[in-house]
């Protein structure tokens, strides 16, 4: 009966290479494992969430390779867990029923909320019975029992294996430079006018302020006939003129004063740069170029130049970096730990490797903040000495074994089996 079911199956079965469509997929036997049969349908099971992952990474001929290959490694998987099985069976083994049952429960109450009804329907949805759910979870049982089993076995790895390891994978244990830091880090925030910066201090206007006789206030040149809308050039020229003149009679608030013939010649030479002049009452007012605006600043970094005294008053970094920073790493006061060069950005790493144990840096200004760097120790490149690894080598080797241990078993149980493919 199995032969001649194998025999009518045999040739749809060729579709290892292709995934078809869910709905387009006809099941059909891809392997014999003693006596034990393996579905297509079961095969894909284990494909489909490689293939959703393949599919994002691969495309057309490439990608049909990879599920070739996908494919391939989801039947091997599937016929090493028939021979498992199959080795706790012919062993007498026995996994008790409530045991079973009480796994499923578990699964039910951590991934469905204890909601038993959700769990079935979820079943119904993958077109499986709790019959067959509670067959695949025993399976699942078994294998993990009997893989635990092989790998409890005594495994010693020698003195001489592990030193033999380290020399032949020094490269692995070589560390490059090191630092050390800690790290103050303050957001950039809003710009704001350097005026607004002093608490109630008004902003001036010109009707506030007094004239005065300097080249920043406000002139009235008297003597000197000026109409609406007379050129820059014919003030400068008047007051040219002026200079065969022992003293011009200036006002200032309605006194007069008595400037020199130089200094009028310099106020007329301003006045030709000023913005504007306005006649008025037949003297010429000469209004002064207007002073530009006070740059802006940013608070935050006044901040950061706050907190950079202070440590360069001898404040702890740790504490300031406590206080104030705000990167993640201000409840541990700033501590980056050991650091290599590939750690940080550029200008970062720069000045951190450039800095002593004790130092710290200047503000380090960038887009998106500010940075105060300072250096608790530093290392130079080094090769991690064998007494500092021995431990991580002892059980890289242990892994290694176990899964040399688990190969030789599966193989063995192979050689032992009759496994058929088509």
């Amino acid at each position: 009966m199995m032969n001649r079911r194998v025999a009518i199956l045999a040739g749809g079965l060729l579709a290892l290479g292709v995934m078809a469509r869910a709905a387009d997929v006809i099941d059909g036997v891809v392997a014999i494992v003693n006596d034990k049969v393996i579905t297509y349908s079961e095969m894909m099971m284990l494909v489909q969430p490689v293939d959703r992952e393949l599919r994002r990474n691969f495309s057309g001929q490439e990608l049909e390779e990879q599920r070739r290959k996908a494919q391939v490694d989801a039947l091997n998987t599937l016929i090493e867990h028939a021979l498992i099985v199959q080795e706790f069976d012919a062993k007498g083994y026995k996994i008790p029923e409530t045991y079973v049952e009480g796994q499923i429960n578990n699964r039910i109450a951590t991934e469905f909320g204890g909601n038993r009804a959700a769990f079935i329907r979820t079943l119904e949805a993958e077109n499986l019975t709790l019959s067959q759910f509670r067959d695949q979870e025993r399976e699942r049982i078994i294998i993990e029992v009997m893989r635990d089993q092989r790998a409890r076995k005594t495994m010693v790895v020698s003195p001489y294996k592990i030193e033999k390891y380290y020399q032949d994978n020094i490269d692995q244990f070589k560390v490059g430079d090191q630092v050390k830091v800690r790290m103050i880090y303050i957001k950039r925030g809003a710009a704001v006018a350097a005026g607004a910066m002093a608490a109630g201090q008004d902003s001036a206007s010109p009707t506030n302020q007094a004239p005065s006789t300097n080249s920043e206030a406000t002139v009235a040149v008297t003597n000197i006939e000026a109409t609406t809308g007379s050129s820059t050039a014919g003030i400068a020229e008047a007051a040219t003129t002026a200079t065969n003149t022992a003293e011009v009679p200036l006002t200032n608030s309605g006194a007069p004063v008595a400037v020199s013939t130089t200094a009028m010649v310099e106020a007329a030479t301003i006045t030709t740069n000023a913005a504007e002049v306005v006649a008025t009452n037949g003297s010429a007012t000469v209004a002064a170029a207007v002073a530009p605006a006070p740059p802006s600043v940013d608070l935050q970094r006044k901040l950061a130049d706050e907190i950079l005294a202070k440590l360069d008053a001898g404040d702890s970094f740790e504490n300031m970096a406590r206080v104030y920073s705000e990167g993640k790493e201000a409840k541990e006061g700033g501590d980056w730990g050991w650091i290599g060069r590939d750690i940080l950005r550029k200008e970062l790493n720069e000045t951190a490797f450039s800095l002593k144990p004790g130092q710290h840096s200047r503000v380090i200004e960038t887009s998106e903040g500010y940075y105060i760097l300072g250096v608790d120790d530093v290392k130079p490149s080094h090769t991690t000495p064998l007494t500092e690894v021995r431990d991580d080598i002892e059980r890289t080797l242990l892994q290694q074994q176990r899964a040399q241990m688990q190969e030789a078993w599966v193989k063995d149980l192979r050689a032992k089996a009759y496994i058929r493919l088509f």
